[in-house]
C-alpha cells in the first residue's frame, strides 16, 4: 500500500506554532510514509513561503496515485480544501491529523464548512476522547481515533546542571505567554502561600504587575527560542493553566483546554516534570490514568494539594514521566494512532 504525506514551509524552524506539525511530518517519514511534496522548509517571508507551499503541494498531487492512502494535517491554512479535491478525485483514502478545530476555539462562523471538510477523511485523529465525543455529537461519522498526547521530539544542545529536589520548595515551572495585565499569573501571589515558587519562562512578562516584589512567589527566567526552551527549563512540575482568572481557566482558551491537548504538556514532559493542571481539562483524565501530576479545580488549592505530596508519591509521578518521556521522543503515539487508522 502507497502511504503519503505532503510536507511544507514553515514561518521558521524555531516556531512553536510549527513544532507539533513538524515533529508529525519526522514521524511520518520514520515510520515508512513518503513525502511527495518538496522538501519541509522554513522560510519566514509570508508570500514567499506561501507560494513554495502551492508549487509543492500542486507538485505532489500531480504525484499522488490514485486509491493511496495520504495523511494531511489540519488547519493547513489555504491548502486543506484544495488537496481534498484532488486526493477524493483519485479516490485515495484521507487520513487527516487534527491539531486545532477553528469552531472549538470560538469562530462558530467557521463550524459549517470546517466540519464538511474535516467529513471527508476517512479517518480523524484527534486530540482525546472529550474532542472525539466533541465531533460525535456533530454527527461526523468518519473513524475517529485518539492521539492521547502529542509526541515532542528533541535532541538536547545543552547540558543543564539539574537542581535535586527540595520538597521545602518545588518548582513550579509556567512556560509560555505570561497573558495580559489581569493574568492569573499576577494573582498568584494572592494565594495562601506553600512549600512552593512559580518560576515562569516566556514572553509578556510584566514585572510592574507583581504585587509585591519583595514577597512574591513568581520568579521570571526570561524568554528563549522555542527549540531552545526546553534546554534552559529546571522544575519540578510543570503548571498547565490560562486565562485570567485562578478559580478555572476562563475565557476562550480555557474553554479550548476542555478539548485540546496542549502540546506544553509534551514539553514539560520532555523537561522531565510531572504536570499540574486543570481538572476539568481535556487532558485532565490523561495526567490521572498515567498518574503524572496532579489536577486541580482551583489555583487557591494548590497550597493544600503540594503539601499533600509525600517523596514516595513524587517518585511515582517522576518514574512515570520518565516512561511517557521515552515514547514521546520516539513518536509512539502518533506511530500507533496511524497503525490504526490505517
Amino acid at each position: 500500500m502507497d502511504k503519503y504525506y505532503i510536507a511544507r514551509n514553515y514561518r521558521s524552524k524555531f516556531d512553536a506554532a510549527g513544532k507539533a506539525k513538524m515533529d508529525c511530518e519526522t514521524i511520518l517519514e520514520k515510520n515508512g510514509w513518503k513525502n511527495i511534496g518538496f522538501k519541509q522548509s522554513w522560510i519566514s517571508i509570508a508570500v514567499l513561503g506561501t507560494l513554495i507551499s502551492a508549487i509543492g503541494i500542486s507538485w505532489a498531487l500531480i504525484k499522488l496515485k490514485p486509491k493511496s492512502t495520504l495523511c494531511l494535517q489540519y488547519p493547513l491554512n489555504k491548502f486543506y480544501d484544495y488537496i481534498l479535491t484532488i486526493a477524493l478525485f483519485k479516490q485515495c483514502k484521507i487520513i487527516t491529523i487534527v491539531h486545532d478545530v477553528y469552531t472549538l476555539k470560538g469562530k462558530v462562523t467557521k463550524q459549517k464548512k470546517e466540519l464538511g471538510n474535516l467529513s471527508k477523511s476517512n479517518t480523524l485523529i484527534v486530540h482525546n476522547s472529550t474532542m472525539k465525543e466533541w465531533f460525535l455529537d456533530q454527527n461526523i461519522n468518519t473513524n475517529l481515533i485518539e492521539l492521547n498526547i502529542f509526541d515532542y521530539l528533541h535532541s538536547i544542545s545543552y547540558n543543564i546542571k539539574k537542581q535535586p529536589l527540595n520538597s521545602s520548595n518545588y518548582r513550579i515551572v509556567f512556560a509560555g505567554n505570561m497573558g495580559g495585565k489581569k493574568s492569573f499569573i499576577y494573582q498568584l501571589d494572592t494565594t495562601k502561600k506553600g512549600n512552593y515558587s512559580i518560576d515562569l519562562y516566556g514572553i509578556g512578562f510584566d514585572k510592574e504587575q507583581v504585587i509585591d516584589a519583595n514577597n512574591t512567589m513568581l520568579n521570571y527566567k526570561g524568554v528563549f527560542p522555542s527549540n531552545e526552551v526546553i534546554d534552559h527549563i529546571d522544575g519540578d512540575f510543570g503548571l498547565v493553566w490560562y486565562g485570567n482568572s485562578l478559580q478555572s481557566c476562563d475565557g476562550q482558551s480555557g474553554q479550548y483546554l476542555k478539548y485540546n491537548n496542549p502540546h506544553k504538556v509534551s514539553l514539560y514532559i520532555q523537561c522531565e516534570m510531572p504536570i499540574i493542571i486543570w481538572n476539568k481539562a481535556g487532558m485532565a483524565a490523561f495526567v490521572e490514568e498515567n498518574k503524572i501530576g496532579l489536577t486541580i479545580s482551583s489555583l487557591e488549592e494548590l497550597s493544600d494539594k503540594i503539601a499533600k505530596i509525600t517523596p514516595d508519591d513524587y517518585n511515582m509521578m517522576k518514574s512515570n514521566i520518565l516512561s511517557l518521556k521515552e515514547k514521546i521522543s520516539s513518536g509512539y503515539f502518533l506511530n500507533t494512532a496511524l497503525q490504526q487508522a490505517v
